[in-house]
């Protein structure tokens, strides 16, 4: 009950500050955030809901608000029309950079200013044990920053 908790707490401070500092919901942070991790190679959306953990057709709705506001694109290539692929725009880049000060300041605020840097590695271990042990941990999701 407690991680649930947590989890739930932290989660609200982050979607609040992301809102206030940028107007995205963490959904569509997480989101931009994952097609700057791609470095201009565009995602087809089915890697998008399997790395935001979504639904296909939720998926599409966050897409479908993001393309509205201009911060990402989506193409069909040519040589296969049954694949969307989506881009971040420059305008996306702009409104990740706000979006991510106010990220780093929130997860500093409610989360790293009550650990230390030992609890966060073990929060972290135990975390990747608890995805693995569920079958649930994939490196290009769980650790895309890491990928080489």
């Amino acid at each position: 009950m407690n991680l649930q908790q947590a989890g739930r707490v932290v989660q609200g401070v982050l979607e609040e500050r992301l809102r206030a500092g940028s107007d995205l919901s963490w959904a569509e942070f997480e989101l931009l955030w994952r097609l700057q991790l791609a470095d201009g190679h565009p995602m087809r959306m089915n890697e998008i809901a399997e790395q935001l953990l979504g639904s296909p057709s939720g998926t599409t709705r966050i897409v479908d608000r993001l393309e509205a506001e201009r911060l990402i694109s989506r193409e069909t290539p040519k040589d296969n029309r049954r694949v969307v692929q989506v881009k971040l725009t420059e305008r996306g880049r702009t409104r990740l950079a706000a979006a991510d000060r106010a990220f780093k300041e929130a997860l500093a605020g409610a989360f790293s200013a009550h650990l230390s840097e030992t609890d966060v590695l073990t929060l972290r271990r135990l975390m990747r044990k608890l995805l693995v042990g569920n079958a649930a941990w994939a490196d290009e999701r769980c650790e895309p920053g890491l990928r080489s």
